[in-house]
């Protein structure tokens, strides 16, 4: 079988990571899988396929109450490949529903020092797994995580403005906080946990939608360091139509918001004694609820333009200052994710990237009036609602 050649966007990211060969800590992987079929395969073969030493790899696909084809799929790739370090865990249907649900439950039964977990349309590297766990050497690291590169982001004019996204995301956003010791979100996917920290802090949390930003602020609050690692990218299918895509982002919305609500305080009174770090621990925490209040400003703006303000002219100055390089830094971050990656040729889309914003600012604000009206227990809470899949079994 083959599947996407992936587009130039791999090209020239992999660099600035040594690894060191001699440092084999056991390890699981963990590939939660809930109605995949369009997916899994190219999945499984890229996990049959890392590079890491035999004795020391498991790679679990739990298969979390699948009612597609995904179990014969998976079952029917192990049995032509019985000598793989994969082995499947299938969950009944009347198992907890949910990623972190799964992970959960398969975790008590680990004896590895780490775990890794990839979703299911990812598609990583052969040496990956030697990249993520790199920094575990470092005992105060809890977790790592690495680049996620969307390889279908030449589909449509919708995947090229996500894709720009991404790479401010990662290449921007994530690369700095990492240099400069700030607070790099794990991001559930493409990620390394040490097993020892992640029970520490309690677990998973079954009860959220985004339990990845939940185990980042619990490790923060912990005392542990996450890593990003830029050179180790791994590749992901992304949405290809504006309805999935305004789900997704409800999805993490309305899950980072609720994270912001039992984190917030904690992290305000946390003893972080590196000042900086702990503003940008705050400062995310509201990244989802930030574009509702941009877009209450706006309206107020455009109702109340009119009205005069008795403020002085440099102060207007700088306001309209402040304001200009505010609203242009997506934009900054993306021409500079560009250049990093020396592809330019992506820099042409940077002016449509209002389109992808506009449906990511109506998403959040949708996910910010959903919280307090289910927290009241006035409407079902959200449920997670899946992404489509559209890559094909057999792509040459």
């Amino acid at each position: 079988m083959t599947f996407y050649t992936l587009s130039n966007n791999e090209k020239n990211i992999d660099e600035g990571l040594e690894i060191d060969e001699e440092y084999n800590p056991k390890v699981s992987v963990l590939v939660p899988a809930h109605n995949e079929e369009a997916v899994i395969e190219g999945c499984l073969e890229c996990m049959n396929k890392l590079d890491y030493k035999k004795d020391q790899l498991e790679v679990i696909i739990l298969n979390d109450r699948s009612s597609d084809g995904t179990k014969d799929l998976i079952d029917n790739f192990l049995r032509k490949n019985p000598k793989s370090h994969i082995r499947a865990h299938h969950r009944p249907m009347s198992a907890e529903p949910g990623k972190a649900a799964a992970m959960k439950e398969i975790i008590a039964t680990l004896k590895s020092e780490i775990i890794v977990i990839f979703d299911a349309d990812y598609l990583p590297q052969a040496d990956l797994i030697k990249r993520l766990i790199n920094p575990f050497k470092d005992p105060e690291v809890g977790a790592t995580m690495g680049r996620v590169v969307t390889y279908n982001a030449n589909a449509n004019i919708m995947t090229k403005l996500i894709d720009l996204e991404r790479r401010s995301g990662y290449a921007i956003d994530q690369n700095v906080r990492n240099h400069f010791d700030l607070l790099p979100q794990f991001g559930g996917t493409t990620g390394g946990i040490r097993l020892s920290a992640l029970e520490d802090v309690g677990g998973w949390d079954t009860r959220t939608l985004t339990e990845d930003t939940d185990l980042t602020y619990k490790l923060y609050l912990n005392g542990y360091k996450i890593k990003y690692l830029n050179a180790a990218a791994c590749f992901e299918e992304t949405p290809e139509t504006w309805q999935a895509r305004y789900k997704q982002v409800r999805r993490w919305a309305y899950g980072h918001n609720d994270c912001m609500i039992k984190h917030f305080i904690p992290t305000l009174m946390h003893t972080d004694k590196n000042l900086l770090r702990k503003l940008d621990a705050l400062l995310l925490l509201t990244i989802y609820a930030a574009p509702a209040a941009l877009l209450v400003l706006s309206i107020v703006a455009f109702l109340f333009g009119n009205i005069s303000v008795n403020m002085s002219a440099s102060l207007i100055t700088l306001f309209l200052l402040f304001c200009g390089f505010g609203n242009f830094s997506p934009f900054f971050q993306m021409f500079a994710a560009c250049i990093k990656d020396r592809q330019p040729h992506c820099i042409r889309y940077i002016p449509y990237i209002f389109v992808s914003s506009t449906i990511s600012m109506l998403a959040s604000t949708h996910a910010l009036l959903l919280l307090p009206i289910e927290k009241l227990g006035l409407k079902k809470s959200l449920s997670w609602d899946k992404t489509l899949r559209y890559r094909k079994k057999a792509i040459s």
